[in-house]
C-alpha cells in the first residue's frame, strides 16, 4: 500500500503535464472568444453536471466579479446549473437531458457563447445544450477529459485535458476559472 505523500507523488506526476495544455492554441482560441463576447456585450452560459456542476457555479463567480473593473463594462455571466428549482422542474416535466438547452431557449441570442464542462464529453444534456449554441447562431467551447467524447464533435473549440482520472481532469477544469478570469480582468483593465 502507497503512503500519503507516495501516492500524492503519483497523482501530481500525472495530473501536473495536463496543465500544459494551457500554452497550447486551443485556449488562445477560447481567450478571443471570450474577449469578442465581451466587446459585443453577448452572454456566456455555463453549464455542467456533477463536479462540473461546481465548476461552473465557480467560474460564474470568477468571471462576473473577478473581471469587475471599475468605470469599464462588465462581462455577462450566466450558470445553467446556479437554479436548483428551475432545474428539477425541467428534469421532472422535460427530462433531464433537456435541463440547459431549455433555458437557452429562453435566453440565448445569437452571438453568445457557451462553456460546456464535461469530463466524459458525453453528458447528454451538456451535448444538447453545446448543439443548441452550436443551431443558434452562437458558439460552444468545451472543457473536456477522457476522449472528449461527443462534445469535441459539436463544439468550435475544445481544450481537451486527456485523462481517464475524473480528480485530475477537474483539477485542470477549475483552473480554467482562474486563468480565464485572470487573464481576461487583465484585458479589460488594459484596454
Amino acid at each position: 500500500m502507497q503512503t500519503a505523500n507516495e501516492f500524492a507523488k503519483n497523482y501530481l506526476e500525472h495530473t501536473l503535464p495536463l496543465l500544459r495544455v494551457y500554452e497550447e492554441p486551443e485556449f488562445v482560441q477560447v481567450m478571443d472568444l471570450m474577449i469578442k463576447a465581451y466587446q459585443q456585450g453577448n452572454q456566456i452560459f455555463i453549464c455542467g453536471n456533477g463536479g462540473s456542476a461546481g465548476t461552473s457555479n465557480h467560474m460564474v463567480n470568477d468571471l462576473s466579479k473577478g473581471t469587475a473593473v471599475a468605470d469599464k463594462k462588465r462581462l455577462k455571466v450566466i450558470g445553467l446549473a446556479d437554479n436548483m428549482s428551475l432545474l428539477t422542474a425541467y428534469a421532472n416535466d422535460c427530462g433531464y437531458e433537456t435541463i440547459f438547452e431549455e433555458q437557452l431557449k429562453n435566453l440565448w441570442n445569437p452571438g453568445d457563447l457557451l462553456l460546456a464542462i464535461s469530463a466524459s464529453g458525453n453528458s447528454e444534456n451538456v451535448v444538447r445544450a453545446a448543439r443548441y449554441a452550436e443551431d443558434n447562431g452562437g458558439q460552444a467551447v468545451g472543457l473536456l477529459g477522457f476522449s472528449g467524447g461527443k462534445l469535441k464533435e459539436i463544439c468550435s473549440v475544445s481544450i481537451h485535458f486527456q485523462s481517464e482520472n475524473y480528480g485530475s481532469v477537474e483539477d485542470a477544469q477549475l483552473m480554467f476559472s482562474h486563468l480565464s478570469s485572470q487573464y481576461l480582468r487583465h484585458f479589460i483593465e488594459n484596454s
